[in-house]
């Protein structure tokens, strides 16, 4: 992804979310959970199966997750064993990934929105942002942050299977929407975040220009 094309993105993005959370998120939330609530055994037993393959991944050994031992590793011997530049993937990967999650679930405890399953219940007054009592975890979605980043890193560094690497996180993204855990705005700033993270950390892999003599 160019500067240009992130740019673009976020021009579109961060406005829409904005729009969405004021005027748009109930609306289509009412309307998913009216439609197609037929969904929803599909989606959690595939949100759930993807929970535990994903848990089993973060166990720890020798203090660090299981995964971020396997991709730091991997890097390691790739970039510095075998002089494989392209083994910085790796890194983008482990480190999209451990900042997507991190950052997902701070902004959780700071914006406090409600979830959808309390407007489907006693319903609620506004925006659902910065409130208190349970349920109030909405924005963003976690899930879709921890899947998208998974994937993202790898459908940019081999845009040739970007279709079928992004078939399991688009619909765990999905699945959120039809489960009423979390609104569109949540889902879609989950996918900027990691978007925004990708290319950050891409930078990484970019070659560095030497100075004239």
């Amino acid at each position: 992804m160019t500067f240009r094309q992130f740019l673009a993105f976020t021009a579109l993005t961060l406005p829409a979310c904005a729009l969405l959370i004021v005027f748009g998120d109930q609306p289509l939330a009412r309307f998913i959970h009216g439609h197609f609530g037929g969904a929803a055994p599909f989606f959690a037993t595939l949100t759930a199966t993807a929970d535990k393959i994903h848990d089993a991944l973060m166990m720890h050994v020798v203090g660090l997750p299981i995964i971020f031992l396997a991709l730091g590793l991997a890097f390691a011997v790739g970039r510095y064993g075998l002089k494989r530049r392209g083994a910085t993937i790796f890194l983008i990967l482990l480190l999209t990934h451990e900042f997507s999650m991190v950052l997902a679930n701070v902004l959780k405890g700071t914006v406090h929105r409600l979830r959808p399953e309390v407007l489907f219940g006693t319903g609620y007054a506004g925006t659902g942002l910065w409130a208190t009592g349970p349920h109030n975890d909405s924005f963003p979605s976690t899930h879709t942050a921890t899947y998208f980043s998974l994937f993202w890193p790898l459908a940019v560094a081999f845009p040739k299977y970007r279709g079928p690497l992004l078939v399991l996180p688009g619909l765990i993204a999905l699945g959120r929407l039809v489960l009423g855990a979390h609104y569109l705005s949540d889902v879609w700033f989950s996918i900027w975040l990691v978007v925004a993270l990708t290319f950050l950390f891409g930078l990484l892999d970019r070659p560095r220009k030497t100075a004239a003599m």
